[in-house]
């Protein structure tokens, strides 16, 4: 009797720790553990550059970029050809010290060559992904859209009920970089 309990002693300690593993984000290299990760609000590392070492950001904005030039307000979006696709402005610097629930939301504004707002991109960052999740299904990103810079600069959006800190932030990082403009 003594050796079956501890045989199921032994087997439910080794399950334990197969169920803690698997279940908060410490399971290695499985298929799913950048599912897990964000699932338990652990930041997912993701290549930030292509091939080409253009921010990964900037490519979802701009899918035919193919060469970026940056100034100091912003970066200018090439194609293969050459021809100027739009602008892409972070928010950092300017947005350094602005936090959401769980740590700062830096942005990054994409333009057309007419500098009116095509994309608000969330860029790397700390805050809770549920929150980031609630905001995106909420389609905060898409306020600014079709505004120009001074359009957008006075705009006032409504927080996301349910992620008010990390829509404000967001809000909060929008203006500031606009302001480099």
């Amino acid at each position: 009797m003594k050796r079956i309990i501890a045989l199921a002693l032994i087997a439910f300690l080794a399950g334990g720790t197969a169920f803690a593993q698997h279940h908060h984000g410490n399971c290695g290299n499985c298929p799913n553990h950048g599912k897990h990760q964000a699932q338990h609000g652990q930041s997912v590392q993701q290549p930030t550059v292509n091939a080409d070492g253009i921010d990964m950001v900037v490519v979802k904005a701009f899918p035919t970029v193919k060469s970026v030039k940056k100034d100091k307000k912003w970066t200018e979006v090439y194609d293969s050809n050459k021809k100027l696709l739009g602008y892409a402005v972070y928010s950092k610097p300017a947005s350094d010290g602005i936090k959401g629930y769980a740590g700062e939301t830096p942005v990054l504004i994409a333009l057309n060559t007419k500098k009116v707002i095509t994309g608000v991109y969330l860029l790397p960052n700390a805050e809770t992904p549920r929150f980031v999740q609630q905001v995106e299904a909420n389609g905060f990103f898409n306020n600014w859209n079709g505004l120009t810079v001074k359009k957008a600069l006075k705009k006032e959006v409504d927080a996301v009920s349910g992620a008010t800190f990390t829509s404000r932030a967001v809000a909060q990082s929008v203006q500031a970089a606009l302001k480099q403009l």
